[in-house]
């Protein structure tokens, strides 16, 4: 924990992060006389270390140190401290609960800053300006309403913000126009006592649309911070951040880390999307990090989706979070029905559209109607299934998908990314008989030549991250199929930003498969918050707009869920599935990678890993835990670079943590071949 003490005169050592080197370590230092009064905990700090000069960040202070002759604090550099006792106590949770060092955290957090700026910042500082939260006329009047709120559920988050208290609200699926007045109340509560709210979005596209829609309420009191300014700016919006100049920041990812001084609410938009989980030490996830920040300062957390993450829908069963209802459900789940094709019944096996699809493109087409088809790249070819019945082979131990894979001789084999499980290929159906086995292989090139020998008067456009080369392309494309001068629009997921779908009737996911069988335990989950969000992107204007999703898999619970417009038949049971197999949110996963240029080390590093990893069963106070990938251990390789991946599942992901990190940094980092890495990823969004 931080120690922080009341009176100047105990601050005879600080207790320093190296913030140059990564060490996973706190070291003392003694603070001279001089400098007693300029320290405080979360400022940077000149400290000598072994032969040189090291950057290093005050964390905690001591009255007495137990290392005998501590070096001093050289100099203070900055005159007021970046990171207030809460952000500190967030980033060190953070180096705890995603196993990384504090070093690291407290460098990812930090804003990037040279001499020269932190001189003019200091000009600033004597200045002694005073803080701009706003200070609305009606105040009184915005407080007492909070409190007259008629919806209990409303009054309790109302109440929250004004009187500072913990507590996890789900904004239950509502169309943008009502989310956005929701969102205004909250923010208005909030500026009433004078307070002020951070707003995180997942992507660029969606903090666009919602901070424009809040600027026509908030004007200047709102600073759109995207990370993607040069890193001088960044570091003068910080600043501006700390002196409490704005009312509301919103922002990705990383805006949860801004030094928020009046913080009095937290709101995480689209809180289920894969984009908040950073990718790069220390790989943290932001919903979570909002989670933990909301509740170190003690203020409420909403969290909104059209389709919630299967924590937070756990959360909403078990009563730890608290749903907030403001539509009809039953209306917006009668507008929500889409068509399933079953691609098994269709006459030739081999083609990429269904009948009724291309029927249903032909009618639009004559009717001068655009269309849109849908199709993810990442799946080609990772899997086989039947074509006859649609059967897909899964893993017997983890029930994720087997995926597809040729060795050097070229023979096929059929392997678990989880636990290492390999099999022949299947050349006969298990389930129905037929030599219908084959790799599912749709890719949008090859939807693109078929619909063009379909429909060689159209004009068809092909969107993917291999035909868009320049920002300028993509934006052509956007203007070119506004303008109508494109019929058929073929494309991932990035063709679908910015559209405009006044003029799109038919809307068709070509493969619903290619998700939904990733070898990954959340690809249903995956496959049911995308094809929901662009579902109702596509019919934001019109509710009765047609869809039409193909698939090998019709009985699915994720597709017969979007079939009949009822999310809760997914959620039942994708959640029954999870608890019988022990997979979150009912236990956490740990991803640990050893990768490098030499096959043998690799191996040999993995095997030391495994060792470690299985020693620590033998003590009493380790939590239960299993790990995945040691007996059957796969050596992967890709791009030159070997790769051993191993999973730990565990319930009490806290402890385990800690008692994992005791001996780990000596025992496994300290005998790592210098050439090879680990990688550990806590709550992967990818197991790929």
């Amino acid at each position: 924990m931080i120690n922080l003490t009341k009176k100047q005169s105990e601050k005879k050592y600080a207790e320093i992060v190296l913030l140059e080197i990564n060490f996973n370590k706190i070291f003392h230092y003694s603070i001279p006389e001089n400098l007693q009064s300029k320290i405080s905990c979360g400022t940077r700090v000149i400290i000598p270390f072994k032969n040189s000069k090291k950057t290093g960040c005050v964390v905690g202070f001591l009255t007495r140190s137990s290392i005998k002759n501590c070096k001093s604090i050289l100099q203070v550099i900055d005159k007021e401290s970046f990171l207030n006792p809460n952000l500190l106590q967030l980033t060190k949770w953070i180096s705890e609960y995603y196993l990384c060092s504090w070093s690291k955290t407290l460098n990812y957090v930090f804003p990037k800053t040279k001499k020269l700026w932190i001189k003019q910042w200091e000009k600033e500082i004597l200045k002694s300006e005073v803080p701009l939260i706003s200070k609305p006329l009606e105040s009184e009047k915005q407080s007492i309403m909070a409190i007259q709120e008629k919806n209990e559920v409303l009054k309790q988050v109302f109440n929250s913000i004004i009187k500072n208290m913990y507590k996890v609200f789900y904004l239950n699926p509502t169309n943008f126009s009502q989310k956005v007045k929701f969102y205004v109340k909250c923010i208005q509560t909030a500026q009433s006592i004078h307070k002020q709210v951070i707003i995180l979005t997942p992507s660029e596209t969606e903090l666009r649309e919602l901070a424009e829609a809040l600027k026509v309420e908030f004007k200047d009191k709102i600073l759109i911070f995207d990370g993607k300014d040069d890193q001088k700016s960044n570091f003068f919006q910080w600043i501006k951040i700390r002196k409490s100049k704005f009312d509301i920041v919103i922002g990705k990812r990383s805006a949860i880390f801004l030094p928020m001084e009046q913080l009095s609410l937290i709101i995480v938009d689209q809180e289920h999307d894969n984009l908040y989980k950073e990718e790069r030490t220390p790989r943290y996830h932001a919903e979570k990090v909002a989670m933990k920040r909301a509740e170190i300062e003690d203020i409420p957390i909403i969290l909104h989706s059209n389709s919630p993450s299967l924590e937070s829908f756990q959360g909403i069963l078990e009563k730890t979070i608290e749903k907030i209802e403001l539509t009809d459900k039953t209306k917006e789940e009668n507008l929500s029905k889409n068509k399933i094709i079953d691609m098994t019944q269709e006459k030739s096996k081999k083609k990429i559209i269904s009948y009724e699809l291309q029927q249903a493109i032909a009618k639009n087409i004559k009717k001068s109607r655009q269309i849109i088809l849908f199709l993810n790249r990442r799946g080609f070819s990772s899997f086989i299934l039947c074509n006859k019945c649609g059967y897909i082979p899964k893993c017997s131990h983890c029930n994720n998908v087997l995926s597809y894979h040729f060795n050097n001789q070229r023979n096929a084999r059929l392997i678990c990314h989880s636990c290492g499980k390999s099999i022949e290929m299947l050349n006969i159906c298990p389930k129905c008989g037929s030599r219908e086995m084959r790799p599912l292989g749709v890719g949008t090139q090859r939807l693109e030549n078929e619909i063009k020998k379909m429909f060689p008067m159209s004009k068809i456009k092909r969107v993917d991250r291999d035909s868009i080369k320049k920002k300028e392309d993509y934006q052509e494309m956007i203007d070119d199929f506004n303008k109508r001068k494109i019929d058929i629009l073929i494309g991932t997921k990035i063709a679908l930003k910015g559209i405009n779908y006044d003029h799109v009737d038919l809307l068709g996911i070509v493969s619903a498969d290619t998700l939904l069988n990733l070898p990954d335990f959340r690809s249903g989950e995956k496959t049911f918050q995308l094809i929901k969000e662009i579902v109702l992107s596509f019919r934001r204007s019109d509710p009765y707009k047609e869809v039409i999703i193909q698939t090998f898999n019709p009985d699915h619970h994720c597709l017969v869920a979007l079939k009949k417009g009822k999310d809760n038949i997914f959620y039942q049971k994708e959640l029954e599935l999870r608890k019988e197999l022990e997979y979150p949110p009912f236990t956490h996963i740990i991803k640990i990678e050893v990768k490098g240029e030499d096959k043998e080390k690799v191996k040999e590093d993995a095997k030391s890993l495994i060792i470690y990893l299985e020693q620590l069963g033998s003590s009493k106070s380790v939590p239960k835990y299993e790990i995945l990938g040691s007996k059957n251990m796969i050596i992967w390789k890709a791009k030159n670079v070997f790769k051993v991946q191993l999973i730990v599942k565990v319930k009490n992901i806290e402890k385990f943590n800690k008692i994992f990190m005791k001996r780990f940094d000596k025992i496994v980092l300290g005998q790592l071949y210098t050439d090879n890495r680990i990688l550990i990823d806590v709550d992967p969004t990818r197991m790929i």
